[in-house]
């Protein structure tokens, strides 16, 4: 009788690396989705979390932050961090901005896409289809499905979902 060593042999070691790659490529895509769908959702919150800070503000006020003729959130930073329209701080924040989102004065989501904001929205999206007609709409993208957000058309994002 031969005396035989333990161990794998060399095809062992080659089906289970295999059965372990397999698991692997069934594995990742559902990470991935589980990601996107997490970001998404930090978006959602984050832009239901502006509309309470933008009631706060119009309770203030007595009206909402202008917009600027781009729908750029340039001015709802500034409204909302306790800035007057010199740039001027006031006493009072009303949401605290991430600072590392914030590009050029406009804020960013975590997809790396811009916030939009319109005060007053009465043209699009259809006043019908929004939770708040008469008051203002925020919207971004999930950078995915980018035709013109800006304009709205297929902004995943907003706030009339």
């Amino acid at each position: 009788m031969k005396d035989r060593r333990g161990g794998f042999t060399l095809v062992e070691i080659i089906v289970v690396i295999s059965i372990i790659m397999v698991l692997a490529a069934m594995i990742i895509p559902g990470l991935a989705k589980g990601q996107y769908l997490s970001k998404k959702a930090a978006t959602k919150s984050e832009i239901s979390n502006m509309e309470t800070a933008l009631a706060l503000y119009e309770s203030d006020y007595g009206a909402y932050p202008e917009d600027d003729e781009d729908d750029s959130s340039k001015p709802l930073v500034e409204a909302l961090q306790g800035k007057t329209e010199e740039g001027k701080p006031r006493k009072k924040t009303y949401y605290p901005f991430k600072k590392k989102q914030i590009i050029n004065g406009e804020y960013y989501s975590v997809f790396n896409q811009p916030f939009y904001y319109q005060e007053n929205a009465s043209v699009t999206p259809k006043p019908e289809d929004m939770k708040n007609p008469d008051t203002f709409i925020i919207w971004t993208s999930d950078g995915k499905n980018i035709k013109d957000v800006k304009n709205k058309d297929g902004p995943n994002i907003n706030n009339w979902d």
